[in-house]
């Protein structure tokens, strides 16, 4: 399990919960983009709850391992969005360059 520490509140999540959210704050500070996620979580009880999160380039997400009580916080669904996510934001993205635009504009099969 870790304890996550994000805009001065704290929650208890699953440790490749907590992992998956941490790659994803990387890759969109990367990315310099912004997201809304949703975190699947213990309450002051132990019972699962959730987590909504607006997570961005400057955002600041520490995970620590704790050791608790609570059996370990499995969701493999929230695991798999999360890398979605942060593998989507890490692929390639094909970006014209300057010379493909003058190539472009100065076709001779272009009639003017």
């Amino acid at each position: 399990m870790k304890q996550v520490t994000y805009a001065g509140t704290s929650f208890i999540t699953g440790t490749a919960i907590a992992d998956s959210l941490l790659s994803l704050v990387a890759a969109l500070g990367a990315s310099n983009g912004s997201a809304s996620v949703h975190v699947p979580a213990l309450d002051a009880e132990d019972r699962p709850t959730s987590v909504d999160l607006v997570i961005g380039p400057a955002s600041e997400v520490v995970a620590i391992e704790i050791q608790g009580a609570a059996p370990e916080l499995i969701d493999e669904a929230a695991v798999e969005a999360l890398d979605h996510q942060a593998r989507a934001l890490m692929r390639p993205q094909a970006v014209a360059s300057s010379h493909d635009m003058d190539r472009i504009w100065t076709s001779p099969d272009l009639e003017v």
